[in-house]
């Protein structure tokens, strides 16, 4: 008895759970025994009579003989060419070495380690050209004003998530100071 004083929500819930199952089981049932009388079609008052469609013979079908096509006249031969004037050929343009291949760029900086910045996001500030910490860490406002907009549904997120202020502790190395403003860092630097 004491459990059931303690515990009287469960009880009831439970008793409606079961009520509700119940009249689910039970009750459709019923309804569906219930079908609505059917009435039997009615009668004709009288007897229909099948009609026959009268064939009609059709005209037997009449073409015209076909003329043959006039024969296609055959192009003229071209003209002979010119007969080249005996010059002598001009020394072939001295080749060029390729270009040495560029050097790698330097590894850009693990950007996802701002908050506010995941893998989509990283991966569209690098194809905006932005890879290192130093560079967000000098943006004024007119860079986030030009930057923001080419964001696209993470616009804002520059003034928001104060990347300016993340980017130059991380830029500077320093981990202790970005932890105690931003929390925990989560990865390495």
């Amino acid at each position: 008895m004491t459990w059931l004083q303690e515990n009287w929500i469960i009880a009831v819930v439970g008793l409606v759970v079961a009520i509700a199952l119940l009249w689910g089981l039970f009750g459709r049932s019923k309804a569906e025994e219930a079908a609505p009388p059917t009435v039997a079609p009615a009668e004709p008052r009288k007897p229909l009579e099948p009609t026959k469609p009268d064939i009609v013979a059709a005209e037997p079908a009449r073409f015209k003989p076909v003329e043959p096509a006039p024969a296609p006249i055959p192009p003229a031969p071209p003209p002979p060419p010119a007969p080249a004037a005996e010059a002598p050929l001009p020394a072939p343009a001295p080749v060029e070495a390729p270009p040495p291949p560029a050097q790698p760029a330097a590894a850009g900086d693990n950007l996802r380690l701002l908050k506010g910045v995941g893998p989509k996001l990283a991966t569209l500030l690098n194809d905006l050209g932005i890879t290192r910490f130093d560079q967000i860490a000098a943006w004024t406002e007119a860079d986030i004003a030009a930057i923001d907009p080419q964001l696209g549904t993470f616009q804002g997120r520059i003034v928001r998530d104060n990347w300016v202020d993340q980017a130059s502790y991380l830029a500077r190395r320093d981990k202790a100071g970005f932890e105690a403003k931003y929390g925990a860092l989560g990865g390495e630097l």
